[in-house]
């Protein structure tokens, strides 16, 4: 494994870090002294083991001993205790202070990260073929996941685990929403195919260009589209959950995408293209005729939720996955069931004038990380193992499966006539009971299918889904360049730098957008900053690397 110097972290926090005993300095990874990384390490069966955790949902209001949480123990013969962290500054909190559980999914810390750190030890490769055989299936299904986890200086050991979801890549996520009854209302000829597929909802077969798009946020804001006879609608609002989709719906009107891009042979992120100078001159131009809501910068997606569902709003960004009764908090679903006049048209997004819409995509299924602490020897490893194992795949027993979900059999959910697929009792949301907290990165084909296709959803399948060949998948691209192994320095330098690399560029999207700076006066003055911040040095690494599709394709040829 490639090993790194002492670094001093933007945020301050390896000081912190630091002061707890965690040095930092070697970057090594490994298994307490004396362990033996062998398969014939085995937990003791008479022997209850006492296992810390965090993951996904288990915010503050996690009920400790819920009904998940005693499932699996019972299972297993184990302790469990669930460490309480609620957003990224918690877990940072919960790192700088010592006390990293025994356990952990997250996705706010890289593997470099952690790995400089010294925090995680590694897994070896024949323990999880051993105690990790559900998703050690996968990895072999699919490749790529090998590549993603596996230590590139030694292949007899996994740095993480990744879990898995279908929906980041069999699906096409992105989504572009309008109220249609009030395009109707106002005669606009889209220029595309629009098809009803269900009540009240209908989908367009391709992209509106981007001078349409235009013309649509004009007649929203001027033209009184739902014939109240006031000036009381505005033009269009964010709100997607995911800063991606909301970007990238704006990006694709421009010709380009989120993550990394391909400017003439260079890697370079969004914020460094020239494509991306051209979307912040044109959303200039779009704020100063005041077709945009005027919080639209803030991306608060309750701000751009209420406007919709109040009537106020015709156009807002969301995941076609929305469609779900998981988001029933949100529109579409509400402004569906608050407003029975209410018609909604889905799009893949906004393309330029001739071109086309640009989606961005996951390389692999992999979702989120599961690290393990350094102090853990091989046989509590062999346990822990044979926990993350029964909570993404309930050892192939589907009424565990579905309960890891859904709650507890026949009072929170059931299985319809098909005995096939959970049908829901109690509509809980995520967390509650211990549904999610444990299996949240365990979204296999069949469990995708039980939380992401419901019947509003499935109605426009075939527009959306892979299963159905869906007609907009085309257009979904992966991102350039990705260092998917931790091959070179990328990471921990973006580690380093990122935050106040985000800072800057949040900053000059704002004062471009609300019209403060001359974005063609000023643009070689920020790429400059970039530079002094750090970002050349930081995609000069991503230049030792072949191209991800190229590397993709090797890597599954073997």
């Amino acid at each position: 494994m490639r090993k790194h110097g002492k670094r001093i972290l933007a945020t301050g926090l390896c000081t912190v870090l630091a002061l707890s005993g965690c040095s930092g300095s070697s970057g090594k990874v490994s298994g307490p002294a004396g362990s033996s990384g062998d398969k014939g390490a085995k937990p003791d069966p008479e022997k209850t083991y006492d296992i810390t955790y965090t993951g996904q949902w288990c915010y503050a209001d996690y009920e400790d001993g819920s009904y998940v949480e005693k499932m699996i123990e019972d299972a297993l013969n184990i302790n469990l205790t669930v460490e309480k962290a609620e957003t990224s500054d918690t877990v940072d909190l919960l790192l700088a202070s010592g006390e990293m559980p025994d356990c952990m999914w997250t996705e706010v810390k890289t593997p470099s990260w952690m790995m400089e750190q010294e925090l995680i030890r590694t897994i070896p490769k024949k323990m999880a073929e051993t105690y990790c055989p559900n998703l050690m299936a996968y990895y072999d299904q699919y490749p790529l996941l090998y590549k993603q986890t596996l230590n590139p200086e030694n292949e007899e050991e996994f740095i993480y685990l990744a879990g898995l979801t279908f929906q980041f890549v069999d699906y096409y996520l992105p989504g572009d929403f309008y109220r249609y009854d009030w395009i109707e209302n106002l005669g606009i000829d889209l220029g595309v195919n629009v098809e009803q597929v269900a009540d009240r909802l209908y989908v367009a077969e391709d992209g509106i260009e981007l001078s349409k798009f235009v013309e649509i946020m004009d007649a929203f804001v001027n033209k009184d589209p739902n014939g109240t006879g006031k000036n009381d609608t505005i033009g269009a609002v964010g709100g997607a959950t995911n800063p991606n989709i909301a970007q990238g719906a704006f990006f694709s009107a421009y010709g380009f995408g989120t993550g990394v891009n391909d400017q003439n042979g260079r890697a370079e992120q969004y914020y460094a293209t020239d494509k991306y100078k051209d979307f912040l001159k044109g959303f200039q131009e779009l704020y100063g005729r005041n077709l945009l809501d005027p919080e639209i910068i803030n991306n608060d997606r309750n701000v751009a939720w209420d406007k919709v569902n109040t009537g106020v709003a015709g156009y807002w960004i969301t995941s076609t996955n929305a469609l779900n009764s998981w988001a029933s908090d949100r529109p579409p679903l509400t402004i569906l069931e608050r407003d029975p006049k209410a018609k909604v048209l889905v799009t893949p997004g906004i393309k330029p004038d001739g071109g086309e819409v640009r989606a961005t995509v996951n390389p692999s299924p992999a979702y989120g990380r599961f690290f393990v602490n350094a102090n853990v020897d091989d046989e509590k490893l062999a346990k822990i193992l044979q926990f993350v194992d029964y909570s993404l795949f309930g050892n192939g027993d589907k009424d565990v499966a579905a309960s890891l979900f859904f709650g507890e059999k026949d009072l929170d959910w059931k299985w319809n006539a098909d005995g096939e697929t959970p049908e829901k009792l109690n509509v809980m949301k995520s967390g509650e009971k211990g549904t999610w907290s444990f299996s949240q990165f365990g979204q296999t084909k069949e469990v995708t299918s039980w939380i992401g296709e419901e019947e509003l959803f499935k109605a426009g399948s075939k527009y959306w889904s892979e299963g159905d060949e869906g007609i907009w998948l085309k257009w979904q691209h992966r991102p350039y360049k990705e260092d998917l192994a931790g091959e070179t320095e990328y990471e921990i330098i973006r580690q380093e730098i990122n935050s106040d690399l985000e800072a800057y560029v949040s900053n000059y999207r704002t004062q471009a957008v609300l019209g403060q700076i001359d974005v063609d006066a000023t643009w070689d003055g920020y790429l400059t900053e970039l530079d002094r911040l750090g970002y050349n040095k930081m995609m000069d690494e991503l230049e030792k690397l072949k191209p991800l599709e190229e590397i993709i394709a090797e890597f599954e040829g073997k």
